[in-house]
């Protein structure tokens, strides 16, 4: 495989981001940070992104707990708010061809459900379609706050675009995780 090719296929298999956003309070001592409470999304469907920063913050080490409450209390609350969630689409695009020439039929455009397609000579039993697929979204910003005061110690934000809900979650998180304040 030549360079250009894996560069291809390196930059088609990656999402697309804005850098993360980073700032850290002044004076604060991170590595007295072990033990780190998530706080609970707003809505139970965000459930997952916050998911995320507990898997990946465990895997560099720390302690997780959901919620603020219990003892001992924790080091750090990590409250993770979700600006902008947008998932990937799907659609079905019949393609006519009109004396050898490819016309696009603009309706009916139909909305495909499921998270995988698979190449067959006939898109979703339509003959001569196409699937156009549109990309997940996800903007956050995310907040390392001590447990009494609540004052913000590290603050981030970011968006991110995968080819799927699940890509974007993963990266964006990632992303930010790689400017988080450790010891």
């Amino acid at each position: 495989m030549n360079k250009f090719a894996l560069a291809a296929l390196l930059f088609l298999s990656a999402g697309c981001l804005a850098p993360a956003r980073v700032a850290t309070s002044p004076g604060v001592d991170f590595s007295r940070v072990k033990t780190i409470a998530v706080l609970d999304p707003d809505r139970e469907e965000l459930r997952g992104i916050t998911d995320e920063f507990v898997r990946q913050l465990m895997a560099k080490g720390f302690t997780l707990r959901v919620g603020s409450e219990g003892t001992p209390a924790p080091d750090a609350l990590l409250q993770v708010n979700v600006a902008r969630l947008v998932p990937d689409k799907k659609y079905l695009i019949p393609i006519r061809s009109k004396d050898g020439q490819d016309v696009l039929v603009l309706n009916p455009v139909t909305e495909i459900s499921g998270r995988s397609l698979y190449p067959s000579a006939t898109t979703a039993g339509v003959q001569d379609a196409q699937v156009v697929v549109s990309n997940a979204t996800l903007s956050l910003s995310v907040r390392l706050m001590d447990p009494v005061s609540r004052n913000v110690w590290w603050t981030g934000s970011m968006t991110y675009e995968g080819l799927d809900l699940d890509a974007a979650v993963e990266g964006s998180v990632t992303a930010l995780l790689k400017r988080f304040p450790t010891p």
